[in-house]
């Protein structure tokens, strides 16, 4: 490759591609080509020199060469490869990403420089194969059981309880303290749990447990036989020392407003069609946001995209001050080692960066924009669900970047999903056996 500029030509200049969008240019000058170089170092080491005898700037240059030449080449040797480095990247035009290092600087006296210098570049990125990829949608459909369960939720959560003797079924909690007994009945010191409030209707209650407070009084003791971790067997003393019943809230317009947050709902039919409703949308964007991650996995494995290390780097470095948050005082861990995290997230981060590229690039190939009715249909969507006017939160948005950039993702992922050969499954959502705390 020959490489000009005004003082100088370079017939040995070659650069090389490292891995992914990292660059390496090596280069040989004779010291016929360094001598321009050179004699600029001279002249403007004369305009400063201070030699006595000679007023500043006019010691004769044969002096300067003899006194300071060999030690002035020197120094001016990163100065020339800087120099080259950045004509380089200027005539080609090429997108650093990272600062420029030299990795080898070898300048042997009257005879020749040679340099390498890595460096990365701004990859050239294609994205072809965003047409017919194979997905898989999941339709959900909501059993009739599954809006029973969430019914039953709401209403645990919204019942009152009353003082009552004795816990007759299910429908009740009752306050016990457990103490753990050796196998001859005696009491294990330090084994005592006082007041654990118990609802009796918990799914996920031990069967021997279940049987155990069946009928149980207020003030009744009980030795329940049980299992410890390892399997062997343990017994448990029962203090019963309070019995609540659960009173469940009438199925009424009251409920339905204050579960629904919604006016008009007058008859059960109608309550359950919105729980439904409500339970299906939940599920639409489970299925919405499968579909858009296949989505984006399938164009990271049809797309050649390589990943830049600049950046990875700013990915990892994010993903730290994100896992820094979930701390007090946002400080992480003593013990806390970033390059072992970092090297753990490597991978995410690498993917990241080539779905970032991905539809950056389609973004620009497809002339995507994020226009006045897409903020427009953002800010209707939350507007209730943060109590702010629709027009007050456009005017937020629009000078939102990272709300800008989900439009704009958005988007692309509807582009592709649309253009893509789609197999839709059905799966029904049933009740869920899941324990109800109080």
């Amino acid at each position: 490759m020959i490489f000009a500029n005004k003082n100088i030509i370079i017939l040995d200049l070659q650069l090389n591609d490292i891995e992914n969008s990292k660059k390496e240019l090596t280069a040989e000058l004779s010291y016929e080509e360094l001598t321009p170089y050179f004699e600029k170092a001279f002249e403007d080491y004369r305009k400063k020199a201070n030699i006595p005898g000679f007023r500043k700037g006019k010691v004769p240059m044969n002096m300067i060469k003899k006194l300071y030449g060999e030690g002035l080449e020197y120094s001016a040797i990163e100065d020339i490869t800087n120099e080259v480095f950045v004509k380089y990247i200027t005539d080609n035009k090429l997108d650093l990403l990272s600062k420029a290092s030299i990795k080898e600087m070898d300048y042997k006296p009257k005879e020749k420089l040679t340099f390498k210098v890595e460096f990365e570049v701004m990859p050239e990125i294609k994205v072809d194969n965003y047409k017919g990829l194979e997905l898989k949608r999941t339709k959900y459909v909501i059993d009739d059981s599954r809006v029973d369960d969430e019914i039953e939720y709401h209403r645990f959560r919204n019942a009152s309880n009353e003082i009552d003797g004795q816990a007759l079924d299910d429908n009740y909690i009752i306050t016990v303290d457990l103490q753990n007994l050796d196998e001859a009945g005696n009491i294990l010191i330090g084994q005592t749990q006082k007041d654990l409030r118990i609802y009796l209707g918990n799914k996920q209650m031990f069967p021997e447990f279940k049987e155990g407070f069946k009928g149980i009084k207020e003030g009744e003791v009980r030795v329940i036989d049980s299992k410890n971790a390892e399997g062997g067997p343990k017994k448990v003393q029962i203090t019963c020392t309070k019995v609540e019943k659960l009173v469940l809230p009438e199925m009424n317009e009251e409920f339905f407003k204050k579960i629904t947050s919604r006016e008009g709902i007058k008859t059960e039919e109608d309550f359950r069609a919105e729980i439904k409703n409500e339970i299906q949308k939940i599920y639409n964007g489970i299925s919405d946001r499968k579909i858009d991650n296949d989505a984006v996995s399938e164009m990271i494995k049809s797309n050649d995209i390589p990943a830049p290390e600049r950046y990875i780097e700013v990915i990892l470095n994010g993903m730290v001050d994100d896992y820094k948050q979930q701390f007090p005082k946002k400080q992480l861990p003593k013990d806390f080692n970033a390059d072992e995290f970092k090297k753990e997230k490597r991978v995410d981060a690498i993917l990241q960066a080539k779905w970032y590229l991905i539809r950056e690039k389609m973004i620009e190939d497809n002339k995507i924009e994020a226009i006045e009715e897409d903020f427009k249909k953002l800010a209707e969507e939350n507007a209730s669900r943060y109590n702010i006017p629709a027009d007050k939160l456009i005017e937020a948005y629009k000078e939102n970047e990272d709300i800008k950039m989900k439009i704009l993702n958005d988007k692309v992922l509807d582009l592709i999903i649309s253009n893509a050969n789609i197999t839709e499954t059905e799966e029904i959502v049933k009740k869920e056996d899941q324990e109800i705390d109080q």
